[in-house]
């Protein structure tokens, strides 16, 4: 069994085609679990003042779990709740937008993926940049990338962060395998007209190429990128050796 979460809701389009190819490509069942709307840059927040309601939704083919809560809710609650065993992976997207460089530290895509990881799962992360025609030929090429997760094995515990090109997939270029950066969107507030004369922003962003190499720069140039994660965060612990008293 797979797994199936999102950020963008249990209605985004790329989600539903992803449902499909996935049961078509891997032939193994899907268990869709999403949020009930749109929770874009929720990271790996979790709702902890109120209950989570979970709305099973059965339509043209689909069946999932609409969940009133973030991307890592989606993914606790159905590991702890709702999946009848562990799935084998947890898939996380299509998302509508790239979640490379910076945006993974916001992504509520990479996040709901990071709490499969957290609970010891393989998982992966799957985002196409904006402007795409159809949501098939991406859905198809990340289907066929969990599958050959699947037969490969050993990404337990880790997240596969993967992220597609706008263009038409014959297109593409070769997938290339890069290190997270921090190249992507570079994040500004336009001031806005507020109520009652209050100062007013939103946020907004431009997208860069960043570093040759980096997983952003890559994809700029039309590559699929794939990043491996993983939730430990540990940075050069002997920085904290002048503190030591």
């Amino acid at each position: 069994m797979i797994l199936l979460v999102n950020d963008d809701g249990i209605d985004a389009p790329g989600y539903r085609a992803l449902y499909h190819a996935l049961r078509r490509v891997t032939g193994c069942a899907v268990l869709a679990v999403a949020p009930t709307v749109q929770r874009s840059g929720a990271s790996h927040a979790i709702t902890i003042d109120r209950p989570l309601a979970a709305e099973f939704r059965h339509q043209d083919g689909f069946a999932g779990f609409a969940v009133d809560g973030t991307p890592a809710d989606c993914t606790k609650l159905a590991l702890d709740a709702i999946c009848p065993r562990p799935p084998r992976l947890v898939v996380s997207g299509i998302n509508d937008g790239p979640n490379a460089g910076r945006s993974i530290l916001y992504s509520g895509t990479v996040g709901a993926a990071m709490e499969a990881a957290v609970a010891g799962l393989p998982a992966l992360a799957v985002s196409r940049m904006l402007g795409w025609a159809s949501p098939a030929d991406g859905a198809a090429y990340a289907a066929d990338f969990a599958r050959r997760m699947l037969e490969l094995g050993g990404f337990a515990g880790r997240v596969v962060n993967l992220n597609l090109p706008a263009e038409p997939a014959a297109r593409w270029k070769p997938l290339r395998i890069a290190a997270h950066a921090l190249g992507g969107f570079r994040e500004h507030y336009r001031p806005l007209p507020g109520r009652d004369g209050a100062p007013a922003w939103r946020l907004a962003g431009d997208w860069q190429g960043g570093e040759s190499g980096s997983d952003t720069a890559w994809l700029s140039a039309g590559h699929p990128v794939a990043t491996l994660l993983q939730p430990l965060l540990n940075a050069d612990q002997a920085a904290l050796a002048g503190l030591a008293v």
